[in-house]
């Protein structure tokens, strides 16, 4: 029998719409129903999703596609997100639920692939690897004090300074946290990266978009007032002292996203409410 994946919100999960949906798709798969894994150690293994599933499908925003990204990482099992909560740029919005289980039926949706960062982290003797979807984000491990970083691409030194973090974004990721810390919006097909400093102290290039097969490097300098954390999609994390060091490229690896019926432009403008009134608009109205 066709196997399906159904990740939802763990506030959701015995919600009214989510078992509905469920016993929509019942007629036609075996559902498993899983609670969304919440935030944990980047150390943490996670259980990946059996590759027999046809779909896994994830109820709630763009954090639970991301904690279902965890789970299909690796088996080319295609993630449907679909929206039950405020628009996001994962997720499919939520038209009927008992449309979009005809479509699943029917296998009558789009598979649009996304590609991932990889991340190396050296601490002392060991090595963790790391990766994400929407971005790589260096932070304070405390709020009282800035880090001191040190940046490099392509084995060229490029900057020393202190922020209070710094993102490291793919086209997907842009719209996210490199966005809300100044970075600009980068097209899904676009095939670069974005390093965005969060609050710089001292000046340097912001943002950088660089060719997705750059290497960028960031060490935390040892006479770093401050401790720093990796979280990577907002939900791995790993703490690191100063002097530790940081290699983050394009990973051949990638997820499958199924939906998205919408252009991305059209989402972009939803999402921000677009048009904007430019100041032209604005210098009309006073006049």
């Amino acid at each position: 029998m066709r196997q399906i994946t159904v990740i939802s919100r763990s506030a959701l999960l015995n919600s009214r719409a989510v078992l509905r949906f469920c016993s929509l798709l019942s007629k036609g798969f075996k559902v498993n129903l899983e609670a969304a894994v919440p935030h944990h150690s980047l150390i943490d293994p996670v259980r990946p999703i059996n590759p027999k599933t046809e779909l896994a499908v994830s109820l709630g925003g763009d954090g639970t596609v991301l904690a279902a990204c965890e789970r299909v990482k690796g088996t080319g099992v295609p993630l449907f997100g679909i929206n039950m909560g405020h628009l996001g740029f994962l997720t499919q919005p939520t038209t009927s639920l008992s449309k979009i289980a005809d479509e699943i039926f029917d296998g009558n949706y789009p598979i649009s692939r996304h590609f991932l960062l990889e991340a190396s982290i050296a601490l002392g003797r060991q090595t963790f690897k790391g990766w994400a979807i929407n971005e790589m984000a260096i932070e304070r491990a405390s709020n009282s004090r800035m880090i001191s970083m040190s940046l490099g691409i392509d084995g060229v030194e490029m900057a020393d300074f202190e922020a209070n973090g710094l993102v490291i974004a793919t086209p997907t990721g842009s719209t996210a946290y490199a966005l809300s810390a100044g970075g600009g919006v980068i097209w899904p097909g676009v095939k670069a990266l974005e390093i965005v400093p969060v609050d710089g102290a001292v000046l340097m290039p912001c943002p950088l978009i660089v060719d997705k097969d750059s290497q960028i490097e960031v060490r935390t300098l040892p006479s770093s007032p401050a401790p720093a954390c990796l979280v990577f999609d907002g939900r791995r994390y790993l703490d690191v002292k100063g002097g530790s060091q940081v290699l983050v490229r394009h990973s051949f690896q990638s997820i499958l996203m199924a939906g998205g019926y919408s252009s991305f432009a059209m989402r972009l403008a939803s999402k921000f409410r677009l048009p904007a009134l430019g100041w032209k608009e604005g210098e009309a109205e006073k006049g």
